[in-house]
């Protein structure tokens, strides 16, 4: 299951306290994590609780993982879950939230602990805006379309008014991303067979449609002139300008201020 996104296993030795921080690089993208929120982020499996416990991990090959044999505070983690040999945990994205958060965390990095004092006990980082969902309760798979999930957590979302003009990209990539989606799910033989599901869809593909406009209108705002009674050039460089005005006064003659101040008059 999910061998589409992970790579293959890693088994690693955990000590009584260790840490798995999972990172997006540098070098990657904003936008790949919209192919990253499709599927789970890391899996991971217990394989041996004594006499050295182990973990078995898979991950997206996009991300890079490091393991650290120190002890986090407990007040730095949310709840722990309990996991004995053959049972394991999953990380995803909490539904609803926009990829430029999701690659805000990765970039710092996702921190999991692993304790092995008693058992196996995983926790994540407080405030985190990813889950870790039990294998035995994983029903991400068994909800309505995973599509209709997309499209739902993307309207719910609240307008960011300071969004940077690559977040707003990405959203908007998300939004046609969803649209295509919606698009080949009414095409195909379930859409076709469960009538409920497609006018929901089609309900949909109008609001995600209204959302993305604003979007539009908002990320070329961003490079519009700021005044329409200005040059779209000259908008940042009144001040300079005011400047060097300032000086051709103090280096100009008083005849030629006077000279100009009559044209001015003229104008006027």
């Amino acid at each position: 299951m999910h061998h589409q996104y992970l790579n293959e296993p890693m088994v690693l030795d955990v000590g009584q306290s260790s840490t798995l921080t999972l990172t997006l690089p540098s070098n990657i993208s904003d936008f790949i994590v919209l192919e990253a929120m499709g599927g789970p982020l890391l899996e991971l499996i217990v394989v041996s609780e004594t006499p050295q416990p182990q973990i078995a991990v898979r991950f997206q090959p996009i991300l890079g993982l490091k393991l650290n044999a120190e002890i986090v505070e407990a007040t730095g983690c949310a709840s722990s879950t309990s996991r004995r040999l053959g049972q394991g945990v999953r990380l995803y994205h909490r539904l609803g939230t926009a990829p430029k958060f999701c690659a805000q965390e990765l970039r710092a990095g996702i921190v999991i602990k692993v304790d092995a004092q008693a058992g196996i006990s995983v926790s994540l980082q407080a405030a985190s805006k990813f889950e870790l969902v039990t294998l035995e309760s994983d029903g991400r798979g068994l909800h309505e379309p995973k599509v209709l999930m997309m499209a739902k957590a993307i309207l719910a979302r609240e307008y960011d008014y300071n969004a940077t003009a690559e977040s707003l990209a990405v959203c908007l990539t998300e939004i046609e991303q969803v649209r295509l989606e919606l698009q080949a799910f009414l095409r195909g033989e379930l859409g076709h067979c469960h009538t409920g599901l497609a006018e929901e869809a089609v309900r949909l593909d109008p609001l995600l449609q209204q959302k993305r406009q604003w979007l539009f209108r908002t990320y070329t705002h961003m490079f519009e002139r700021p005044n329409f009674s200005r040059a779209a050039n000259d908008g940042l460089n009144i001040d300079k300008a005011l400047r060097k005005l300032e000086c051709f006064e103090l280096l100009a003659s008083p005849e030629l201020l006077q000279m100009v101040e009559r044209l001015m008059e003229d104008e006027a």
